[in-house]
């Protein structure tokens, strides 16, 4: 107990005078974020000043916009107020008296409907007692005058009796009718042959053929009709025979209503066409009783309307329409009333549709009720009886918009001052701005105060402010003697004095990416500049918050500093946790990119060199000037860094010391041996390690990377998914442009490509190899369908068929063996250098938009089409090259063709001892893609038979363009060359222009290809490097396990140089001579000499290294030793090949 107290005292007493570890790494986090928050106000405040500068210009703008908008809308307002108020006032007058006779016409169609229902009711009244009482033909020809007579006269076709006779009641019927017309009681009586109750032919009754009507239990036949001279023909004709006419009399009976049958067209003699409508009536209701018989009247729709109209006195058209019936047009009539008031009517029977009427600006519905029927009545104007004068009021409203069109740009004129005024004031912000990104905000503040209190210096230029005189016998020049004091000092030139500062504490940062020189010798310009902003951005937005000074970025250094403009004391505290946070983010960012940068990104790193002491920091004025950083600190960090580890941070023991001081000695650890420095001599420095009680986000995340991924098996997982996930991108972003061509042509059938299968394809008996064609024909030039072609960015690939490709390359990277060379890495190489160059490839699209105005416009897209031979124009070609190259080395050995023939390998027997390897990928990949699982896939690739066909070819020819050994397939290969190019052999007999320049797009795309494949020969000095020690590891692994019967490093230096002599630059030249590649032809050359030069020099100790490195890898790395030589490799400066051969083990 009494050493417990003990210890407790003791802790206590050092409480008392130092805090723990954890304490102070609290309160260094809480340090860092006063100052942070310190920095973003600061940042805020310039932001808010650029923000309210803008506000301000858009305030003013707006204002300016719409107080000459408002002046306009005043004057048109005030011009309109008399055309509005006349066009309402008149409008509303027409619209009203419209209204009032559009309701007249229709209530007098309902009233002349009324007439007729009324009119049938009279006959069945005068006619339902026929049976008890002799009422004669003659009777009902007297109520037909007086039907006919009234109202002014009821127009119909036909009135009818038809009374339901029962088959007992049928002979006495019968009887009285024959009588009737053998008699001929009264004058009038037509001349009839009466046979009986008659009706439609049952089997038939659609021919209306009239026939004796067989027994049924009742009729309905015409009893009586007038006039009968019209349908004497169908007198005693049982309606109820027709089985259209059925349910109108069922539904008369059963409701106790008139009932109207659907319209029907009537000729009758000398009068115009026109429907008719059957109005059937079974007579008053009478409680007690059932409705028996029916009166009918045939009506004419003119006569209708006619009837409707006679009280019109304005123009108007009236239609009507059969709603019950899908809107069946019945008629039209035009009421046409000219000055004098006369009247013309215009009948209408079947040339006016619904969309005609609907279309009308005036129009008029009403449904009315008729007969159990409901019609629908349509009125329109059929002139401008209905539309307003405006001549008037349009001259008032000129006069008034034009006296207030003058007073707006009277005002637009006094305004536009204060918008120039804004502008200045925009611009000036602007400036000042772009000025702070460049400055520190106290050196601009001085820049400005001494431009504002500079004097302008006179004379001529040239004369007072040349140090030198040149004449024209002295290059050196003379030096000026007049004014010379003035002229050799800052006053004198610029007219104030120099804007510099010592500042004798900070700590300053530079971090160089390593391997980024051979990564971007690889890349286009664009991905390298993507790379540096989106790495670069990030530095930024970390000192923003670390409140760390960026200097600038050479190249890919980036240079920091803290400590400037503002000193403080923990600028080396500072600048460690930027550094440690800058070194944390990059892995992250830089696996990232690589889905979209291509392979061997996430394997660049970085290299960050700290050192503190005094600098001198101002504004270098003259051309182009800047802020810049002076004095042996700048030289000292930038030292720190050249000889640095990767991925590691150095610190100079001045910031290790400010580091003790600061109470972070737990961050550095000095290194094992001192470093020579050039200019300095030896020095001691420290790897520097940030660790703190808590840890930002990007430590936890790149720590967590580190730590689980321990195993080399997970990193090279993790490093295949992300090269399939960059190949997928690849083919997708290429097959969208292939879909959208194929829409821009009208071709987007998909399904047919299936249709034909390998054993179609090559010959009967034979090979892949005998498929390679001399020509490949492409597609011929659609310039339409270029011009048409949406921008393949906007074209969204099918959930499936994206499913199926990722499948699909991560399946193919299965099928490539762990190989250092013949691997899935390189063929992500090969694939990359593929796109390379096709994006150097002269694109004719891109061209075209730049000269749309030319005169010879379908001439020059054609020559453009022809310059690159018709490549680019083929989507689809593009596509078999980048798939070629993914697919050219599946499940490749590791050893030479003609090792797999002298060990009589069952693929070198099954392709005839030539171009085994080659052969084999293509049947392995071909018959993957063509497995039912990537149906949607292929179906997507080739819609049809011909693209199925030119896909195959493409990658046939492709693939086995990259077997460069066989002498048979090169001297073949030259010799199509020669044909295409050189014009050594005569073109074949008949070969017209089109088979010309599709037999050098053939022999191109065999050379890209070739070139692709060993395109690490003609690359930056490391990157041949890599891929030249993993071939040499490849053929020495085979040497060592007896599959090679020669040692590969006895010849390996002369090899190479030979290789370069005979295959590499003469391949080169050749890219050159087709003129298809642009810069890259150039750009290969160039590489594949000097890496012929640099090999020549070192390549014999090269070789030396690479059989070192070889036992180190595959005899003297035990498991257990393997995390030790990775550590050891790491440390090197560069990814030499010992460390990549390592990362490759």
């Amino acid at each position: 107990m009494g050493a417990a107290a003990s210890t407790m005292g003791s802790a206590t007493s050092k409480g008392g005078t130092r805090k723990s570890d954890a304490a102070k790494a609290w309160e260094d986090e809480n340090h860092d974020d006063e100052h942070t928050m310190e920095s973003a106000e600061s940042n805020g405040s310039v932001d808010d000043s650029i923000q309210r500068h803008s506000l301000d210009i858009e305030k003013t703008t707006k204002r300016t916009t719409w107080a000459a908008l408002l002046v306009v809308i005043v004057g048109a307002v005030a011009s309109a107020s008399f055309l509005y108020m006349g066009i309402s006032n008149e409008k509303e007058t027409k619209d009203e008296s419209f209204q009032k006779r559009s309701t007249d016409l229709a209530e007098g169609v309902q009233g002349a409907m009324n007439d007729y229902e009324n009119a049938c009711s009279w006959i069945h009244q005068a006619c339902k007692h026929w049976r008890e009482y002799d009422f004669a033909y003659k009777d009902f020809r007297d109520l037909h005058d007086s039907i006919a007579a009234y109202g002014g006269g009821l127009d119909f076709y036909a009135m009818e009796w038809c009374p339901n006779v029962t088959a007992e009641e049928r002979p006495a019927v019968e009887e009285r009718a024959a009588a009737f017309f053998r008699d001929k009681p009264y004058e009038g009586v037509p001349d009839f042959n009466y046979t009986g109750i008659r009706g439609l032919l049952p089997e038939d009754p659609a021919s209306m053929t009239i026939v004796s009507r067989e027994e049924k239990p009742f009729y309905f036949p015409i009893q009586f009709f007038e006039p009968i001279e019209t349908v004497k023909g169908l007198y005693h004709y049982d309606v109820y025979s027709a089985p259209w006419e059925q349910p109108s009399v069922n539904l008369a009976l059963e409701t106790w209503k008139p009932v109207a049958t659907p319209g029907f067209k009537i000729v009758a003699s000398g009068e115009q066409e026109s429907f008719t409508t059957v109005l059937y009536h079974p007579g008053v209701p009478v409680e007690g009783t059932k409705p028996k018989d029916l009166s009918n009247m045939l009506i004419q729709i003119k006569a209708l309307l006619e009837r409707s109209v006679r009280f019109q006195t304005e123009s108007l058209g009236v239609y009507l329409f059969d709603r019950s019936e899908d809107m069946m047009f019945l008629g039209g009539m035009h009421v046409v009333v000219d000055a004098n008031g006369d009247r013309e009517l215009e009948y209408f029977p079947d040339r006016i549709t619904l969309d005609e009427i609907t279309g009308k600006d005036r129009l008029y519905e009403e449904d009315i009720e008729f007969a159990s029927r409901v019609w629908t009545i349509y009125v329109v104007p059929i002139d401008d009886a209905y539309e307003p004068s405006l001549v008037t009021i349009i001259v008032t409203g000129v006069l008034i918009f034009s006296a207030s069109l003058g007073l707006a740009l009277w005002m637009l004129t006094n305004m536009y001052r204060s918008i120039q005024i804004h502008r200045v004031m925009s611009k000036a912000a602007a400036e000042a701005a772009i000025v702070t990104s460049l400055f520190p905000e106290n050196v601009r503040d001085r820049l400005i105060q001494d431009a504002t209190r500079a004097k302008p210096r006179g004379g001529k230029k040239g004369s007072d402010s040349d140090i030198f005189k040149f004449d024209g016998n002295d290059s050196r020049g003379v030096l000026c003697q007049d004014g010379l004091s003035n002229l050799l000092t800052s006053e004198g030139l610029f007219g104030c004095k120099p804007i510099a500062d010592f500042h004798p504490y900070t700590t300053i940062m530079f971090a160089d990416l390593v391997g980024f020189t051979a990564w971007s010798s690889v890349r286009e310009p664009s991905q390298v500049f993507t790379l540096l902003e989106v790495v670069y951005h990030c530095f930024d937005n970390i000192a923003k918050r670390r409140r760390v000074y960026k200097v600038e970025t050479v190249g890919d250094c980036y240079v920091a500093v803290s400590g400037l403009p503002q000193p403080r004391k923990d600028h080396a505290v500072v600048m460690s946790r930027f550094a440690n946070d800058c070194l944390m983010r990059l892995p992250m960012l830089l696996k990232a990119l690589e889905t979209t940068l291509g392979p061997d990104t996430g394997d660049l790193g970085i290299r960050i060199g700290l050192h503190s002491g005094q600098v001198t920091a101002g504004v270098l004025r003259g051309d182009k000037g800047r802020f810049q950083l002076f004095g042996d600190t700048m030289n000292t960090a930038s030292r720190m860094e050249s000889t640095g580890i990767r991925n590691k941070i150095q610190c100079s023991s001045e910031t290790a010391d400010l580091l003790r001081e600061g109470g972070r000695e737990r961050w550095i650890t000095p290194r094992e041996d001192a470093i020579s420095v050039r200019g300095k001599g030896l020095m001691q420095t420290y790897i520097l390690k940030v660790t703190a009680g808590s840890r930002s986000s990007a430590q936890e995340a790149a720590a967590s990377l580190s730590t689980n991924d321990t195993s080399v098996s997970s990193d090279r997982e993790g490093r295949i998914q992300r090269l399939v996930n960059w190949n997928v991108e690849v083919l997708s972003s290429l097959l969208k442009k292939v879909v959208a061509r194929r829409e821009a042509m009208g071709n987007s059938r998909r399904g047919a490509a299936r249709t034909v299968g390998n054993d179609q394809l090559t010959k009967q008996g034979g090979t892949v190899l005998d498929e390679v064609l001399e020509i490949i024909p492409l597609p011929e030039f659609n310039g339409d369908a270029i011009r048409r072609q949406v921008d393949p960015d906007s074209i969204v690939l099918d959930s499936k068929v994206v499913e199926e490709l990722s499948l699909f390359v991560k399946e193919v990277a299965m099928g490539y063996r762990n190989n250092p060379f013949h691997s899935f890495d390189h063929a992500s190489h090969v694939t990359m250098s593929v796109l390379k160059m096709m994006s150097r490839i002269e694109n004719p699209k891109e061209i075209l938009l730049k000269k749309k105005e030319a005169a010879n416009f379908k001439e020059m897209e054609a020559k453009l089409h022809d310059t690159s031979f018709g490549i680019t124009s083929d989507p689809l070609s593009l596509f078999s090259c980048a798939f070629s190259a993914l697919i050219h080395d599946m499940d490749h050995q590791g050893v030479p063709n003609m090792t797999l023939v002298n060990e009589k390998s069952p693929i070198a027997q099954k392709y005839e001892n030539k171009s085994v390897a080659e052969q084999n990928s293509v049947e392995l990949a071909w018959e993957k893609l063509l497995s039912p699982r990537f149906q949607n896939l292929m179906g997507c690739i080739c819609c049809n038979e011909e693209e199925f066909r030119r896909f195959r070819q493409l990658v046939v020819n492709s693939v086995m363009a990259t077997d460069i050994v066989d002498k048979q397939l090169g001297a073949a290969r030259k010799a199509r060359w020669n044909k295409a190019f050189i014009g050594e052999e005569d073109p074949s007999e008949g070969e017209d222009d089109l088979q010309a320049v599709n037999r050098k797009a053939t022999i191109v795309i065999e050379h890209l290809i070739q070139a692709s494949d060993v395109s690490h020969t003609m690359q930056h000095w490391h990157i041949y490097m890599k891929w030249n020690e993993r071939l040499f590891q490849e053929m020495y692994k085979a040497y060592k396990a007896g599959r090679l019967e020669k040692d590969p490093s006895e010849g390996w230096y002369r090899g190479e140089l030979g290789f370069f002599d005979f295959y590499i630059i003469p391949l080169a030249k050749k890219l050159f001579t087709c003129g298809v590649f642009g810069v890259s032809s150039d750009e290969f050359l160039n590489y594949a000499i000097i890496n012929r030069k640099e090999w020549e020099l070192k390549g014999e100790e090269m070789v030396k290294q690479y059989q070192q490195n070889y036992k180190v890898l595959y005899e003297e790395c035990e498991e257990s030793e393997y995390a030790e030589v990775t550590e050891r490799a790491d440390d090197l400066d560069d990814p030499t090949p010992v460390f990549s051969s390592i990362l490759e083990c």
